[in-house]
């Protein structure tokens, strides 16, 4: 199940929550270049009586968020970043109309400018968590266009999130220098945000606290209110 219902102590409806994370598993689709998931059995039942597992992954694996020192040698790593910095209200910007390939640019985003000045995560519905697993997931995605991350970046925001698995198929290094040397941070390969049906949101993206690492795969979710 991808959306849950929270209940008030007398049985009424008080918020609904919907988990936007890729399920990660051995063998899944990765970024090119980037180390395989692997699972291993390293203590089982019938051996030990308890199991015990290990597995193997890059940390910008399935769901995931990039901190500053993806990009910047100088940067601040996962286990530094507030907490709170992983939370907060966010806008959904239904970006579904656009075409493969086309550039997210300041023009599509101008229609979400109010309720980014009470919001502080911004949140990118294209529907292309719909191609993962096929041959174009990791290079046919709207990229933010360079003008469109700057114009976000001066907008003062905590994150921005993504279906797709970069924030740009061909000039992804200088759209997350733009984003995390503004200390923006950057959620990839989200799901599930079809089932959100809110336009401002309580959004969750909660990392591992891993010693001085450039992201890590993370639990995101939603809370509709």
């Amino acid at each position: 199940m991808h959306v849950k219902w929270f209940l008030t102590h007398d049985g009424g409806f008080m918020a609904r929550v919907i988990d936007l994370t890729r399920t990660i598993e051995a063998k899944m689709p990765v970024f090119p270049g980037d180390p395989e998931v692997d699972f291993f059995s390293h203590h089982t039942h019938e051996a030990t009586g308890y199991c015990v597992s290990r597995f193997a992954m890059g940390t910008h694996t399935g769901t995931h968020i990039d901190v500053p020192l993806h990009k910047i040698a100088s940067g601040m790593p996962v286990d530094e970043i507030p907490l709170e910095r992983m939370m907060g209200r966010a806008v959904i910007a239904d970006l579904r109309d656009l075409k493969k390939n086309e550039e997210i640019s300041i023009k599509h985003l101008e229609a979400w400018e109010n309720e980014l000045k009470d919001c502080s995560i911004l949140i990118l519905k294209t529907g292309w968590s719909e191609h993962f697993g096929r041959d174009d997931f990791f290079c046919g995605f709207n990229g933010i266009s360079q003008e469109a991350a700057e114009w976000l970046s001066r907008k003062k925001l905590s994150m921005v999130g993504l279906e797709s698995p970069s924030v740009h198929p061909v000039t992804h290094q200088r759209i997350h220098q733009i984003f995390l040397k503004s200390n923006v941070l950057v959620v990839e390969t989200l799901c599930n945000l079809e089932s959100v049906k809110q336009t401002t949101v309580q959004f969750f993206a909660l990392p591992l606290k891993l010693k001085g690492l450039d992201g890590s795969p993370i639990r995101a979710f939603a809370v509709e209110e």
